[in-house]
């Protein structure tokens, strides 16, 4: 049986829809990046660099590590993928909810998955706790830091542990780092890059994506950072060759040096998150920490199945998702994410302005529900 995954990001099922659901910089691409790809069309009559020479010389400079420590891929799910077939773990232990795809390549390859529920009491964070619960045989961990959908980072003295965890019991360590350009200089001494582990460590895959401080999704770039150069080197077996095209090689090349860009759109990003939450919380839903750009919200006003009722104008009672929809907005149901069920959604922040538009939209269900009950 295939298992099929809704994501966020599908704007090609409607018409005219404003999208919250994909958790890309609402500031877009840089200029740098836009003026790469467009420059690199003209290159297209050529095969990519299967080496991704320069691109992996200018990452290598970013994270301030040897280019052969550098994997480069068709954004982090193909790496994830190419990392599974690789290594072939046979037990895996996940924090969830957490990101589809560390479950789906595990279980192609045959990898037995346990989860460890996240407490929505402790605002779905990894806490020590986690470590206490890992089952006997697991070889593989993946942590998310930041977690999507929960935008929580990790703290640093549980990564400490985690590390340290992993290292004594010989269990390989993928830290997904796809998010961690939207952490603030502030955030970001609250937790630990997992590059500054990863010569030390070599059962540690630091996972790192372009996609979303750069606004590429469509280009499609991610890479990895590992000092075991014997797995690096059978990923690159289980890889097509020329994964990773001209215009998403010079793309990512020209997104590796735009370090001020994200600096200034973490910060552009906290203000908006903060006044967001801020104000989704005054209409009543319960909106969990971020420190990234989306946030995770329970809506109070969900309705159970078992008493769907009648709206006001005789329409059949729907979810926020559908109401979202029908006013011309669309966000992330993340009832498909295990450890969460029906009345969780996430969404991307966005301008100020744009997130003036939806909230007005979530204040209307919110209104409407309250008028409800006070009936």
């Amino acid at each position: 049986m295939i298992m099929h995954h809704k994501h966020g990001g599908d704007i090609y099922s409607y018409r005219q829809i404003q999208d919250f659901s994909a958790n890309i910089n609402e500031l877009g691409m840089p200029e740098s990046v836009k003026k790469a790809a467009e420059k690199a069309v003209t290159a297209c009559v050529h095969y990519p660099d299967p080496e991704y020479r320069s691109l992996r010389s200018a990452l290598a400079r970013r994270e301030k590590v040897e280019e052969k420590m550098m994997i480069c891929g068709n954004g982090a799910a193909e790496l994830m993928f190419a990392l599974a077939a690789a290594r072939r773990p046979s037990r895996a232990f996940l924090a969830v909810p957490s990101f589809f795809e560390y479950e789906q390549a595990l279980s192609a390859f045959g990898c037995e998955v346990h989860h460890y529920p996240l407490k929505e009491s402790c605002g779905f964070a990894v806490t020590g706790d986690f470590l206490e619960a890992v089952p006997e045989g697991t070889d593989m961990m993946i942590i998310g830091n930041p977690n999507n959908p929960t935008g929580q980072i990790v703290s640093r003295d549980v990564l400490e542990k985690l590390l340290s965890f992993c290292g004594q019991h010989h269990v390989f360590l993928v830290l997904d780092e796809s998010f961690f350009d939207f952490l603030t200089e502030e955030d970001q001494r609250q937790t630990l890059a997992g590059v500054s582990a990863v010569s030390e460590q070599p059962d540690l895959f630091v996972l790192k994506s372009f996609t979303k401080m750069y606004a590429m999704p469509g280009l499609r770039f991610g890479y990895g950072i590992c000092s075991n150069c014997d797995l690096l080197d059978r990923m690159r077996e289980v890889m097509q060759p020329w994964n990773v095209s001209i215009p998403a090689q010079m793309a990512a090349e020209a997104a590796a040096s735009e370090t001020e860009f994200a600096r200034i759109s973490a910060l552009r990003t906290a203000q908006n998150r903060s006044e967001m939450k801020r104000q989704m919380e005054t209409c009543g839903y319960q909106v969990y920490e971020s420190s990234v750009n989306f946030l995770l919200f329970r809506d109070p006003y969900a309705i159970d199945a078992a008493t769907e009722g009648q709206d006001t104008g005789n329409q059949p009672r729907s979810d926020l998702h559908d109401f979202c929809l029908r006013h011309g907005y669309l966000i992330r149901d993340c009832s498909n994410f295990p450890g969460l069920s029906k009345g969780y959604y996430r969404i991307c922040v966005r301008s100020r302005e744009e997130n003036e538009a939806l909230l007005a939209v979530l204040q209307d269900w919110a209104k409407l529900h309250q008028r409800s009950a006070a009936q």
